[in-house]
């Protein structure tokens, strides 16, 4: 779910099959209406697969761009491919017109191919990749650094550099090694499903997903390698891909299968002035439904704590404009947390 630019308490909340909605509130209630049906585009049959994330471009209200992330199935192979579409004029629903295809990667066992793709404050478009299958990731792509799977890929859609329809940022970890797709930014990533950037500090938070043992929580930076699948969470996991002297950045937080076996990725709260929530970053897990908040000193996690539990499968956040937090439900519910009548060192929030 997304607030729509320009649209007070106006959102767009994206199917897994490929029509997105636009759903507008009031104190009578709420309207629903087709912002976009992309279902004949969008490949949805089984598992994580279909629409995955929406996001506006910076400048959206003037240019009406925005982008979204979804699978196709193309030539006998699953692939996650990145369009460019435009709003109606009005700014209230899609314009019709055909997309704009910016990139195509392929999957390999239609499995882990992240859940996200944001704007960061630096203007430039984000999107995470998971190592797509199989388990274990036999394969070792998230170790390869000549594949952009089990990645987090940073490019510039306002140039172009043919043939590609998008620019590479001269910053860009990689831009100018032999052999690794300069679009990385980071690497070492199983299913990234959701990542943010905190709007007070920039910092890029991202919930990956685990494989036996621990989910994790990172904060992602320019050319960290992550350690899938060498590492799982904090743990080794296995030698198969371990190259001598590489250096593996580890997760900020990981948790066992007591408390779940799904974490989903949310926001840090910049909401209330004066909440003692200002700054803690909020993520779930699907299976469990339990809500955490973790709150870093000095770059370190110092807290965390289960805030609360959701009703329904955990799948996504969401934040508006105002910076209030929602939590989206599997299952068709979307809930606003409410943090007025709670404090992070010890009440729970709703």
């Amino acid at each position: 779910m997304h607030p729509l630019p320009g649209l007070t308490n106006g959102f767009l909340v994206l199917h897994q099959s490929g029509v997105i909605w636009r759903v507008q509130k009031s104190g009578d209630g709420e309207t629903r209406t087709v912002f976009a049906d992309l279902s004949s585009e969008v490949f949805c049959q089984r598992g994580p697969n279909g629409l995955l994330d929406l996001a506006f471009h910076p400048d959206c209200r003037r240019n009406r761009r925005y982008f979204l992330k979804h699978q196709v199935f193309e030539g006998g192979t699953v692939a996650t491919v990145i369009v460019e579409r435009r709003l109606s004029a009005d700014l209230r629903s899609d314009a019709g017109t055909p997309g704009r295809r910016l990139i195509r990667i392929d999957s390999v066992a239609e499995d882990h191919s992240g859940g996200c793709l944001q704007f960061g404050p630096d203007g430039f478009l984000y999107f995470a990749m998971g190592d797509t299958g199989p388990h274990h990731d036999p394969n070792g792509h998230a170790q390869n650094q000549g594949l952009l799977l089990g990645k987090m890929l940073r490019i510039d859609v306002d140039h172009e550099e043919p043939p590609r329809a998008y620019a590479i940022p001269k910053d860009n970890p990689f831009r100018d090694t032999p052999g690794v797709p300069p679009e990385i930014w980071a690497s070492g990533f199983r299913n990234p499903w959701r990542f943010s950037f905190d709007p007070a500090t920039g910092n890029l938070w991202m919930a990956d997903v685990g494989q036996d043992r621990v989910e994790e929580v990172a904060l992602v930076k320019r050319g960290e390698n992550h350690g899938w699948n060498v590492y799982e969470g904090f743990e080794p996991f296995s030698n198969q891909y371990r190259k001598a002297g590489r250096a593996f950045t580890p997760p900020v937080f990981a948790y066992g299968r007591k408390y779940g076996n799904s974490i989903t990725g949310g926001h840090v709260y910049r909401g209330a002035r004066g909440s003692s929530f200002d700054g803690v970053y909020l993520c779930g897990d699907f299976t469990s439904r339990r809500i955490f908040g973790l709150k870093l000193q000095g770059g370190v996690l110092k807290t965390v704590r289960q805030i609360g539990t959701v009703p329904q499968g955990l799948v996504s956040f969401a934040r508006d404009e105002a910076g209030n937090l929602y939590v989206v439900g599997f299952e068709g519910t979307v809930y606003r947390i409410d943090f007025g009548p709670a404090r992070f060192d010890g009440a729970v929030a709703e």
